[in-house]
Order: C-alpha cells, then sequence, then structure tokens
C-alpha cells in the first residue's frame, strides 16, 4: 500500500530534530508523501530546506491564523517570492479559527490574510491546505466569493458537518482525515463520511498533533517523547516499535498523557478507522486516497510530476489510473489546463471518430486546441480517457452534462464503436438524473461550462423540459407562494406519502441556476401555463434577494432580468418586494425600461402598501446612507398610482382613501426621524395635504405628523416652527384635533390662535344651524297648533347647548347668568345676539373674555378660562 499525509508539520521544534529518524520510519512503513505545511514566517525557510532535503517532502508556506499577529509588513511580498523560487510548493497552512485560541486573534485580521493567501492560491494555480475551527459558515462565504478552485483546497482535518460537505465540494474542495476524528461521535462521523464524494478522500497525520485515541500498541511513538511515561522505566527507542498488536506487547504499558506527540506513521491507524466507517478495505481507502492526493499535488512544477515514470501511468500522475494494453510507449502528449496526459493515439481513435479523423490527417496535435476550446478540466478528460482504456467510470449529476458535451464533441457515439461513452452517458441522464429534480438541477448547474461551448441547445431543452414536468407535478419545488394578494387561491398540497415519510426532503433551488439558463427556463415555464404563477413568482422573488438585495457585487442585468419576468397582475407580487427592487434598478443604473416597469406595477397596488414600504423609496445610496433622503421616488409612485384611473372611473374612491391614509400614515412615520429635514418634511407634508384633499375630511392626521416632527427636531427655531405649520389647515380638524392642539406647547404661538378662531367658528357655524332648526321647528309647531314654547323656555334651552358646545371645545371665555328667579321673558334672537357678541368680541384675549355685560341687577358672573 502507498500512503499520501496530505497535511503534517514535520518542521515543528518539538520533533524538527528528529525529522530524518521519523521521516525514515514513515517511509518504510508505506508512507510515500508528506505534505510539510509553514505556518508562519518564522519557519518558512525551514519548510524549503526540508523540500529540497527529502524527495518525499512536498514543502507548503503560509501563514497560520494564530500566528495572524506576527506577521510582518512585508509578509505577503516574502511569500510570493518563495513559490517563485520553490516551484514545487504548494499554499498552507491558512484559514480562521473562532477557537479558545483563535479567540485572541482579531477575526477580521484573519480574514483579509487568509483570503489574500487563498487568492494566491488560485492565481499561482496550487492548492491551499486551509484549517478551521468553528468558523465554517464563514469559511465557506468566504470560498464562494474567491471560487472556485478547479487546483483544489484541503480543508484540512475535517470536523465539519455532512450538510456542508456538498457545498465545499462543489467549489473544489477535499477532505482531509485525521486523527481528530475520533473526537467526533462515530454516528456524526460516519454520515459525514458518507457525504463526502470518493474522488474528494485525502488522509494525515498532522503531526506531531492528532494523535488517535487508540490503544498504545497500535501507534507509532516518537523516541523520547518526554509525555510518555513507562511503568517502571522510561520510554525507550519506541519511534521503531512495530505497529501490529502481536509485535507491539513491549508498548501496552506505556501510559499517554495529554501532548503525547504524533508520529508520521500513524497515519495506518487513521487509514483503518476511516476505512472501517466507510466499509471499505484498508486497500482500497488507501489506493483511493493516494490517488486523489497525488492528482491534487500534481501541479506545475510539483515533484510529483517530476518524479513520474510508472509502468502504465497514463497522465503522469496516478500509479495506474488506466488499463493500458498496449506494450507501446505512449505516443501522445498533451496538457489539459496545465495537467500533462501520456495516451497511445490509437486507443483514442477507436472510441473518438473526431480522434481517428485527426490522426488519418496526421493532425493529431490539434487534440488539444480542441480540448482548450471545450474548456476541458482534467477530471473530466481522465472519465473519458479513462473509458477508452476500457476502464468501468462511475457516472454522477456533478460530471454528466460535461462528459456528455465531451463525448459529442469527440464523436463517441454508436456509429463510430458500439456501447459507446455517448449513449452510455446519455442512457444515464434520462433513467437516472431526469427522474430527480435535486440531481437534474444539479447536473444543469455543474455543466454550465460546458453548455456554454454546445452549440446544439438540444440538451438544455431537455434539462427545461424535465424541470417544469416536474414542477408542474409538485410546484413547491419552486418555493412557498408569497401570500399579499386581496384574492385568496388553494395552497398546493403535496402528496400525503411525501409529507409523511420525507419529512426533512429539501430540494436543489434554481435560484443557484446563473442567469443565462435561469431567465429562458422561467420563461419557458410562464408560457407552459401548467405551473401556477404564484410559485414562478416566489421563484423570481428568491432569485432577486440572492443575486440583487444581498449580492456583493452589482448585477445589472439580474435587476433587469427580475423586471422581465415578473407578471403586471395586481397584488400578486409584495410591495415591499417592489419598492426594493425600484430602489436597486436606480442604484444599479438599469435600464429605463426596467424602471418604467417596476414603477407601473407599484402604481397598481400602491393603495396596498404600507407606511414602511414608502420608507425604503426614501433610503438613500451607500451603506452608511439615511433614510429619508430621497423623497421624490415617493411622489413618482404616487403619480404612477394616479395614473391608472380617468374620471370615468366610479369604484376607485376607496383606493383614494387607502392611498391618502397612507401618505399620512408615512408622513408621521418619517416626522419621528431626527434625520429627516425640513424640506424634505415640508415636500412629503405637501404632497400628503395633495392627496388628502377632496378625500379625507379633517387634517388630523396632518397636525399629528407636525407635532411628531415638532417633538424629533427641538432644536428649531420659532421661525422654523413656524414653516413646518404652514400646511397645517386648521378648519379642517377635527373637534378633538382642535382641543389637542390649543393645549399643544410645542407648536407656535400663532397657531394656536388660528386654532382657536377656527374652533370658534366652527361653533358659530353650528350655533347657526341650530337656530336655524329651531325656528324650523316652531313654525311647524305653530302651524300644527301643538304650541309654542315660552320665550323663557327657548332662552334656557338656547343657554344650556351654548354652554355645553363652549365646555366641550374649552373655547373662549365666556360669561354664564344664573337662572333668573323671576320668570321674565327675553327675546331668543336677543339672547343669540348677546351670545355671538361675547364669543366674536375683538376684546377677546387667549386667557379670558373681557366683555363685560352692564346689568341693571348686577348678577355674579362665572368666567371659563381655557384649559
Amino acid at each position: 500500500m502507498k500512503l499520501f499525509d496530505a497535511h503534517c508539520h514535520l518542521q515543528d521544534p518539538r520533533i524538527v530534530g528528529k525529522a530524518p529518524q521519523l521521516i525514515s520510519s514513515a517511509v518504510a512503513s508505506g508512507v510515500s508523501f508528506f505534505a510539510v505545511n509553514g505556518v508562519s514566517e518564522k519557519d518558512w525557510n525551514l519548510v524549503k530546506e526540508m523540500g529540497v532535503r527529502y524527495p518525499s517532502v512536498v514543502p507548503c508556506f503560509g501563514i497560520h491564523p494564530w500566528y495572524v499577529a506576527e506577521r510582518s509588513p512585508q509578509w505577503f511580498e516574502t511569500l510570493k517570492s518563495l513559490f517563485e523560487t520553490t516551484p514545487t510548493a504548494a499554499v498552507g497552512e491558512i484559514g480562521l479559527d473562532k477557537g479558545s485560541k483563535g479567540k485572541e486573534i482579531d477575526f477580521s485580521d484573519q480574514v483579509g490574510v487568509f483570503r489574500q493567501q487563498l487568492e494566491l492560491a488560485k492565481e499561482l494555480k496550487k492548492p491551499a491546505s486551509v484549517h478551521c475551527v468553528r468558523a465554517f459558515g464563514d469559511l465557506l462565504e468566504i470560498t464562494k466569493s474567491v471560487g472556485p478552485f478547479p487546483c483544489g483546497v484541503i480543508l484540512h482535518s475535517y470536523l465539519g458537518s455532512a450538510e456542508m460537505v456538498p457545498e465545499f465540494a462543489k467549489l473544489g474542495a477535499y477532505f482531509s482525515l485525521s486523527g481528530f476524528l475520533m473526537s467526533m461521535s462515530e454516528k456524526k462521523a460516519k454520515k459525514m463520511l458518507k457525504a463526502v464524494p470518493s474522488d474528494r478522500i485525502l488522509l494525515e497525520t498532522d503531526s506531531p498533533d492528532a494523535l488517535p485515541k487508540v490503544e498504545s500498541g497500535c501507534l507509532y511513538f516518537v523516541e523520547g517523547d518526554p509525555s510518555l511515561q513507562e511503568e517502571g522505566d522510561s520510554a525507550q527507542d519506541l519511534d521503531s516499535v512495530s505497529k501490529d498488536k502481536s509485535n507491539a506487547s513491549s508498548n501496552d504499558s506505556v501510559k499517554l498523557q495529554k501532548g503525547t506527540l504524533n508520529h508520521p506513521a500513524n497515519i495506518h491507524t487513521v487509514l483503518g478507522y476511516v476505512a472501517r466507517l466507510l466499509d471499505m478495505k484498508n486497500e482500497e481507502l488507501a489506493e483511493l486516497s493516494y490517488r486523489n492526493a497525488v492528482r491534487l499535488f500534481s501541479y506545475e512544477g510539483s515533484k510529483l510530476l517530476l518524479e513520474r515514470g510508472d509502468g502504465g501511468d497514463v497522465s503522469g500522475q496516478h500509479s495506474k489510473p488506466f488499463n493500458n494494453t498496449s506494450s507501446n510507449s505512449p505516443d501522445l502528449h498533451i496538457y489539459v489546463k496545465g495537467h500533462p496526459f501520456q495516451l497511445h493515439q490509437d486507443v483514442l481513435a477507436k472510441r473518438s471518430a473526431r480522434v481517428s479523423l485527426l490522426v488519418e490527417r496526421n493532425e493529431i496535435d490539434k487534440l488539444s486546441w480542441i480540448l482548450q476550446d471545450l474548456e476541458t478540466d482534467p477530471e473530466t478528460f481522465e472519465l473519458v480517457a479513462r473509458f477508452c482504456y476500457g476502464d468501468e467510470i462511475k457516472f454522477s449529476s456533478d460530471n454528466i452534462v460535461a462528459v456528455l458535451c465531451m463525448a459529442y464533441h469527440l464523436m463517441m457515439g454508436e456509429e463510430h464503436s458500439s456501447d459507446n461513452l455517448l449513449g452510455k452517458a446519455s442512457e444515464f441522464l434520462e433513467t437516472r438524473v431526469f427522474p430527480c429534480w435535486n440531481e437534474t438541477v444539479n447536473a444543469l448547474r455543474s455543466g454550465v461550462k460546458s453548455l456554454d461551448k454546445l452549440d446544439d441547445v438540444e440538451l438544455v431543452d431537455l434539462f427545461f423540459d424535465s424541470l417544469i414536468e416536474t414542477a408542474s407535478k409538485d410546484p413547491r419545488l419552486l418555493g412557498e407562494p408569497i401570500k399579499n394578494r386581496e384574492e385568496t387561491y388553494d395552497d398546493y398540497r403535496p402528496n400525503p406519502r411525501r409529507r409523511l415519510f420525507v419529512i426533512n426532503w429539501k430540494s436543489e433551488d434554481l435560484i443557484t441556476l446563473p442567469l443565462r439558463l435561469y431567465e429562458p427556463l422561467m420563461f419557458r415555464a410562464m408560457k407552459s401555463r401548467s405551473i401556477p404563477v404564484e410559485y414562478i413568482v416566489t421563484s423570481v422573488c428568491k432569485y432577486a434577494k440572492k443575486w440583487v438585495f444581498d449580492a456583493t457585487e452589482e448585477n445589472r442585468e439580474a435587476v433587469e432580468a427580475v423586471e422581465r419576468l415578473l407578471p403586471h397582475q395586481r397584488g400578486l407580487i409584495s410591495c415591499e418586494f417592489l419598492f426594493e427592487s425600484l430602489k436597486h434598478s436606480i442604484w444599479l443604473e438599469a435600464s429605463s425600461e426596467c424602471r418604467d416597469g417596476i414603477e407601473i406595477r407599484i402604481g397598481k397596488q400602491l393603495d396596498m402598501a404600507k407606511p414602511t414600504d414608502l420608507k425604503i423609496l426614501t433610503r438613500g445610496y451607500g451603506e452608511k446612507a439615511e433614510c429619508f433622503e430621497d423623497v421624490e421616488l415617493v411622489k413618482t409612485v404616487v403619480r404612477r398610482f394616479y395614473s391608472n384611473y380617468t374620471d370615468e372611473d366610479s369604484d376607485v374612491f376607496p383606493y383614494f382613501v387607502k392611498v391618502a391614509k397612507l401618505l399620512e400614515d408615512f408622513l408621521l412615520l418619517a416626522a419621528s426621524e431626527a434625520s429627516l429635514k425640513l424640506e424634505a418634511f415640508l415636500s412629503l407634508a405637501e404632497l400628503t395635504v395633495t392627496v388628502s384633499k377632496g378625500v379625507l375630511s379633517c387634517s388630523d392626521g396632518i397636525y399629528r405628523a407636525i407635532d411628531v416632527f415638532l417633538e424629533s427636531h427641538r432644536y428649531l427655531t420659532e421661525t422654523e416652527k413656524m414653516e413646518a405649520c404652514k400646511v397645517l389647515d386648521c378648519k379642517k380638524l377635527s373637534q378633538e384635533g382642535c382641543e389637542q392642539a390649543a393645549r399643544n406647547q410645542r407648536l407656535p404661538l400663532r397657531v394656536v390662535v388660528q386654532v382657536l378662531f377656527a374652533s370658534q367658528l366652527q361653533i358659530r357655524e353650528t350655533v347657526t344651524k341650530e337656530i336655524k332648526g329651531m325656528e324650523e321647528k316652531v313654525v311647524d309647531e305653530e302651524e300644527e297648533e301643538i304650541g309654542v314654547l315660552s320665550d323663557e323656555d327657548e332662552m334656557e334651552e338656547m343657554s344650556n347647548k351654548l354652554l355645553g358646545l363652549e365646555i366641550e371645545n374649552h373655547e373662549c371665555v365666556v360669561h354664564r347668568w344664573k337662572k333668573a328667579k323671576t320668570k321674565k321673558k327675553i327675546s331668543v334672537w336677543r339672547e343669540v345676539k348677546r351670545k355671538f357678541g361675547c364669543l366674536t368680541s375683538p376684546s377677546s384675549s387667549v386667557d379670558a373674555c373681557t366683555c363685560d355685560v352692564n346689568m341693571k341687577n348686577k348678577k355674579k358672573k362665572i368666567h371659563h378660562h381655557y384649559k
């Protein structure tokens, strides 16, 4: 068995003095290569020297997150120069750490250093070994933004969840397993391992750390390790003890303390543990992990390329990748994205009509150009080459499209050779991929680059038809509909069997597809009319949220495509989403057609919006922008709303009322913001007054907004307060509004006087109506000869009504006469004239009425003051 230790630290000060013996004993046990990772500038030169001294050592340079704070100002230039002088080196150890020790290092600093090194690895087309502790969410986000990584990323000592494995694998990650795996529960570890693709499994020791938790008799030990103790004697030359239990009886008495050093030969223990959890033979897993590691570390300049030479190694990267039946040496040498392949052209020609034609024309050198035009990746080409050499290849949703496209271009059909690759791949697509939604979405997403180079679009059509047919049967695959409509519709209910047996079932989302596939797919879905439009809208809204609203990069094409996909039906789309779309279309400088289309949709359902929706339109631009910086958009959508109606529309008044109240509520919301400037407040208030004219009977909403604005802007001068109040129509205040305004100390005195005068006019109008009604009543009673009220009773009734109005409205001071004890007839008109004279006297003031009534009998007067 050959083994590859994908991650270790033989330069560690604890074992560097014993490195020659450790490497020698590990190589003797079957370990062919060691990826030795530097952790800081202090040990980079030592790692470089080990790479020069030992053929089996693959040097790696990087800054570990624990040593980020110790880096020098010129660390990055030093790192780049090391890779220039050491082409055999890979990148590592780099990463993120939120563990107990990582918390001591500023995390934002960790992220900056990690991102720089990760981008460098991608630029140099080298794999990078990544350390991650309690930061897998951050790691996934960063790798998504920098990746994908065709040259690979090693998640060393991976202990993440099984659910995150597919996400990392899509980006090109490999999963390296060490003795730390034994600290995880066996059930959880097994679940995680089952999720790792077989071509992404690596083994490592992380020596001198990560000692496997097994019986000491099964382990190799480092000679002179001070943490080891034997009963009755000290540990001596334990490095050379055999790993076999039958020969390890002398080790059974060894007591392992915390911090016992890990020997690189203990990779055998890791191999056995992982193989048991995967139900594999040790030999099978050893060959698999070794082949994966060799492929990963076979970058340009690597030792694994310089030292290849195994017979039958067609690619120069693996011990026996193909069953090479030809005794002749390879006569076809090609590179696929920097990866060399040595092949026999006659073997390829038997399966590929195009290669056969190139051989006949003596133009076989054009094959490299064909593969380059197809942007073929090395993994897919290796699968195709293996098939040509007679090996069984494993199809999956990740590689089926790429294999199909290559088989199509290389003309590997049945007409050239029976049981050929094109037929096998097509059968797998129809029988294993299309029947399953998740597999279909994943295959389409994974094969995007291959489909770009495929002239025949029938394959794309097949994918679209399959997805639409599946979604027609189960629309919930597109997501739960957004309930924002005034109309109700029947929710789709899934098959009872699915709800019963597939509780945790989760579908692949179409929004993961690139825009050039997603948009035509959605258009075709709408055209088919087999999927309820509510579910299509749900998918489009999710797409906009991911690629427009929450996107880290500007995506003008996405917001324009979203607008094209959105239907025009009223109430089908949430107002909040439409407002967000409009705002982003402006930020991203989308086309005028896009902006107009969104504004039209908003205008159709503005009466369904909430004040918080309108707030989106007033938000400024940039991350630190404050709200209510821009109110012009509010005016624009209001104009769009009114443009939908004409004078002939008879049933639109309720919509006008809702919009008027919406603007009043929004003005109140805006007024509470300290960032709202006076000019913006007046602009919004004037718009609100205009919209409410002839629709709302009172202006109490405007008054409340002014009151809140003055409360949140106490620094305003008296002149500015008067400016803010100029939009208030005191005549339209209700009795309750007048009562509150008269007592409001925040209002300017002039406004309070206007409120009082308006209230007096209201009382006059009320009294006039009462008198007119009373006269009509008297006339009617005289005509019917029912009887006439005495002047005394008439005066008393009118006085009580006037007094009630005065007390209820808390108006100016009025005089109230005590009820005369003697029955004396007084003219009704004279009494009313006296009342009006008191209410309208020019000498009336805010504090009290100064009108004196001279009475001969000098009856006592009672004054009612403002409250």
